[in-house]
């Protein structure tokens, strides 16, 4: 009887060992849109597009949610991305914006399903949000990484900026969406939130999610703020409004802003990229 236990304990315990972690490296970088007038202080696309890219391939991330590139620059970039697949909504038909754009590794990961929401009061059809006077949404990914065979969810948001009900509200749109589709699976939620730690609407992620500034295992390297400010591609950077958020499954090992800059000195965007390494239990 007693072999007969342990060998059950022991068939549970190999049981339990089974699942290998993920291992990744999960990013998010606001690129900046195609914008004419950057291209006078020598910022225009055309020249930032392979400094953009450039920092993805040479900072080896595995998976990045991107916001702001129109129609123009998407194919762009990923054709500077031969390695990566990507997923996308446009929102905005007359700016044409594609936010959000999410790359990955297609020999690591597989697309399983994906989607988008909009941050307004009736998220699953496509509207302005409160006093909004653009489409923001959120678009998301639920990959299976081919390592391990498990999967997990990528949600890549880019909210609004000028007023602040679209703004206060967003928080609870996103936490309620990612309840109703990723429900226990791992969640890694990034993006340019426009907005500081202590508005209401980083608050209201912070009751689903953790900041992986704060809960990262190493201190956080590089840059503290993220922000540039619109159309300035020098620093210092103004403010932290761009975040990698991950459900209590993940666990962040180090958190890195990267401030590399382009031959004239100037960054790559008007928004410094974050990565980091993430292991999801």
């Amino acid at each position: 009887m007693k072999q007969l236990l342990f060998s059950l304990i022991a068939a549970v315990a190999l049981v339990g060992c089974g699942e290998k972690p993920i291992q990744m490296r999960a990013a998010t970088f606001n690129v900046r849109f195609d914008s004419a007038d950057d291209a006078n202080g020598g910022n225009s696309w055309a020249e930032r597009k392979e400094s953009v890219a450039d920092v993805i391939l040479r900072h080896d991330f595995d998976i990045v949610g991107t916001q702001e590139a129109n129609k123009d620059q998407m194919p762009e970039l990923a054709a500077l991305l031969p390695e990566y697949d990507y997923i996308y909504h446009s929102y905005g038909i007359s700016e044409g914006f594609h936010n959000c754009i999410t790359f990955y590794k297609r020999d690591k990961y597989e697309l399983l399903d994906e989607g988008t929401f909009w941050y307004s009061p009736t998220p699953d059809v496509e509207s302005f949000g409160w006093d909004a006077n653009d489409y923001r949404l959120c678009n998301w990914g639920h990959f299976l990484d081919k390592a391990t065979g498990r999967d997990f969810f990528y949600f890549n948001s880019h909210l609004y900026w000028r007023l602040e009900t679209a703004r206060a509200n967003s928080g609870k749109v996103l936490v309620d969406k990612v309840r109703e589709i990723a429900g226990d699976k791992p969640v890694i939620a990034v993006g340019d939130y426009n907005s500081r730690e202590q508005t209401p609407q980083v608050k209201d992620i912070l009751t689903l999610l953790s900041d992986a500034y704060k809960v990262s295992l190493t201190p956080p390297a590089g840059p503290t703020d993220t922000d540039l400010g619109g159309g300035n591609f020098l620093g210092p950077a103004q403010a932290r409004i761009d975040y990698l958020f991950v459900s209590k499954d993940v666990t962040v090992e180090d958190y890195l802003v990267i401030d590399d800059k382009r031959p004239n000195g100037h960054y790559p965007s008007d928004h410094l990229p974050i990565v980091c390494n993430i292991t999801i239990e």
